[in-house]
């Protein structure tokens, strides 16, 4: 998955957000009680699966899954638990129905697959399906996202040089809307790309540029997973930048040298986070312990 990196005073990457992100996925093809029901019956496994996730069950992560028609979400479960030709078999799956905003190439829970000669199968498979995306795709949209990526991801023990980048990202929010308003964005990864880029503006309007940017993406694809997250994340970070409680449970801060999670409402429950590809709240917490304790 693509690596988020934090400001050093407010952390994890997030974008803009409307006051209400919606409330449930769109629906899957189907009608009637019967349809209904089979959703419920993939969003309960869903949430079967992440729970899995989480305790490192890699077995019945990979089985929950691959229930749950998320097949590369599968393979990585499947990699971790040692199973190459679950593994093989879902991410090939996962290629041929078009990945969402994921990276192969650039996740580590796929390392074990590596040194497997299927490996560089896949990854010709990967190539050549990337060829026929990029046809749809604004290249100018994908370019910019990969520099503001870029830019946040320095050498290690290097810092990043804010003077700098921040000129940076200005332009390229400026570009990102001159390609929307040339109606230049076709699909959800254009949005999603552009919304990543919104994610480092300064203002709450601008925040709230990026979130409405990321659910564009969201309804042109209701299984963009990180622009499910994303959109979430910029409703949080709106609220934080308002001072106020955030949602989702997405946004640190460093007060008095200790990274915390910002205050979150305590109406929001781990369902709702799962259903916008949010981890449980006790995993945010869990996570801000870790960055707290010494450097190994």
């Amino acid at each position: 998955m693509i690596a988020l990196l934090w400001r050093s005073a407010i952390a994890i990457a997030c974008v803009a957000c409307t006051a209400e992100a919606p409330a449930t996925r769109s629906s899957t093809p189907g009608s009637g009680l019967g349809a209904a029901a089979d959703r419920n019956d993939v969003r309960a496994a869903r949430r079967d699966a992440r729970a899995a996730y989480y305790a490192k069950d890699w077995r019945a992560c990979g089985r929950l899954f691959a229930q749950s028609q998320r097949p590369y979400e599968a393979a990585r479960c499947f990699a971790q638990a040692g199973l190459a030709d679950d593994a093989f078999a879902t991410l090939a799956h996962a290629i041929d129905g078009g990945l969402h905003g994921e990276d192969p190439t650039d996740d580590s829970k796929l390392e074990p697959l590596h040194t497997d000669p299927r490996w560089a199968t896949e990854m010709a498979h990967l190539s050549a399906r990337r060829a026929e995306w990029s046809r749809d795709e604004n290249a100018e949209l994908t370019q910019l996202y990969a520099q503001d990526q870029a830019d946040r991801s320095p050498a290690p023990g290097a810092e990043i040089d804010w003077t700098t980048v921040e000129p940076r990202d200005q332009a390229r929010r400026k570009r990102v809307d001159e390609i929307i308003a040339s109606r230049g964005a076709r699909v959800a990864d254009d949005y999603f790309h552009a919304a990543m880029v919104y994610q480092h503006g300064d203002t709450p309007a601008e925040i709230q540029r990026a979130h409405d940017l990321a659910l564009k993406a969201v309804a042109l694809d209701p299984d963009h997973g990180l622009a499910r997250w994303l959109a979430a994340a910029s409703e949080d970070r709106k609220l934080m930048y308002e001072h106020r409680a955030q949602k989702w449970g997405t946004q640190y801060k460093k007060l008095d040298g200790e990274w915390i999670v910002w205050p979150v409402d305590p109406a929001i429950t781990d369902e709702q986070r799962d259903d916008w590809e949010v981890p449980p709240l006790a995993v945010s917490l869990q996570r801000a312990a870790q960055m707290n304790a010494p450097a190994k």
